[in-house]
């Protein structure tokens, strides 16, 4: 199976929301963590926000890749 896409155009919408949110979450853990060592305790709850959206990203990311694979990939039902 060829996994390798060249152009953004080739990702499914799935794929393109999940590395948003990826994305988005990386930046929010990176910031909370500066709180939280800084001393906002409350911080605590943006970290543990980042990361549930951090796996929830690449879950529906990894998710939406898989299926346009199978969609694309031969029947071999007769």
């Amino acid at each position: 199976m060829n996994t390798v896409v060249g152009d953004w155009k080739a990702w499914s919408w799935g794929e393109r929301a999940g590395v948003i949110v990826l994305a988005a979450s990386v930046i929010l853990l990176v910031w909370a963590a500066f709180q939280y060592g800084a001393g906002h305790d409350v911080a605590f709850f943006a970290l543990f926000g980042a990361l549930v959206a951090g796996i929830t990203g690449l879950g529906v990311h990894v998710a939406s890749r898989e299926a346009r694979f199978r969609r694309r990939a031969p029947s071999h039902e007769r």
